[in-house]
């Protein structure tokens, strides 16, 4: 009974925090299903990547209510996206017997991208990386876009980490776009990333459909809710909090993965 409740507490969090800042699905869901729910690897992905496909269709709704966004740059980004989450997913699934890959490997990778990717995003907070005035407009050409969503795509087959985190930090660390407009590209562009990349999972058998139902009790309320807000608050200090989750979260892999 307790498992339920921590499901769906971790769904509100979860939730909440990729409608607000468009990060934190994989990054802070995929350690939980590790460490906290003692899921397998591949297990831990395949589920992740399920609930953040749906999450992210709500989430994405809201958006395009709240920001009016043009779905030409989230179709860009898929264009680089869809081809290389599909090549990092099939690899996993055809060397899920190779233990040294499951086991160590993976772990690790998860590890460092968030350790990565929490500096990028503590070092655009603090103003040390990317563009000092936050008035200095530039949105990310096609080009750009494609290859940004190609290095996530291929984390995110792998890892169901990248979607939203390491896409948004690479976003942040080279342009500079109002953050509304970043956030419902992110959350938009992960809804059709997840779906693509959950379905080699799901015909692989490698989700968990009850832990799905439970995290999305707790997510579909919070990512609505977390689109309202983003106008609402101090986008600043949510992405720091979110920067040191991220961090803890991959020190923790680190430590535990290689074990």
């Amino acid at each position: 009974m307790a498992d339920i409740f921590f499901f769906i507490g971790a769904g509100l969090i979860t939730g909440f925090l990729i409608g607000m800042t468009g990060m934190g699905g994989g990054a802070l869901m995929t350690p939980f299903l590790l460490t906290v729910m003692k899921f397998d690897p591949i297990l831990a992905v395949g589920t992740d990547l399920t609930f953040a496909a749906i999450t992210k269709i709500v989430g994405g709704i809201g958006h395009h209510h709240e920001s009016k966004m043009s779905l030409k740059p989230v179709l860009w980004m898929a264009t680089g996206s869809i081809p290389a989450s599909i090549l990092g997913s099939q690899y996993v699934l055809r060397n899920s017997d190779n233990r040294h890959l499951i086991e160590v490997f993976l772990p690790n990778l998860l590890g460092w991208t968030l350790v990565v990717v929490s500096v990028i995003i503590l070092a655009r907070t603090f103003r040390f990386l990317g563009p000092k005035k936050e008035r200095e407009v530039r949105y990310p050409p096609p080009w750009a876009l494609i290859i940004i969503g190609a290095i996530g795509g291929v984390l995110v087959g792998m890892t169901s980490i990248g979607g939203g985190t390491v896409i948004m930090a690479l976003l942040l660390l080279f342009f500079s776009m109002p953050l509304n407009y970043m956030v419902g590209l992110d959350v938009m562009h992960g809804a059709l990333l997840s779906i693509i990349s959950a379905l080699s999972y799901i015909f692989a058998g490698q989700v968990e459909w009850s832990a799905v139902g439970f995290l999305l009790l707790g997510s579909l309320p919070g990512v609505w809710l977390g689109a309202k807000t983003v106008h609402r608050v101090n986008l600043l200090v949510v992405r720091g909090i979110l920067g040191f989750l991220v961090l803890g979260a991959g020190i923790q892999l680190l430590l535990g993965g290689g074990h």
